[in-house]
């Protein structure tokens, strides 16, 4: 039998959402084994001075729990 954890991870990027969530993935990859999926949940922004200053993903992973 397959147990699945779920966590979520915020990614942030002053480019891009795409490139907060490749922060995620990188992140991810780094510290967990066995993911199976990894979804947005949220994006949103971080203004300074009216302006956008860091773009963030709220994403869902799923991976495998090892016995």
């Amino acid at each position: 039998m397959t147990a699945i954890k779920i966590i979520d991870i915020v990614g942030e990027s002053t480019e891009s959402w795409d490139d907060a969530m490749k922060n995620v993935i990188a992140e991810a990859q780094k510290t967990l084994r066995g993911i199976t999926r990894i979804g947005a949940k949220e994006f949103d922004v971080r203004l300074k001075d009216d302006k956008v200053d860091v773009f963030r993903v709220r994403a869902e992973i799923s991976f495998r729990i090892e016995r």
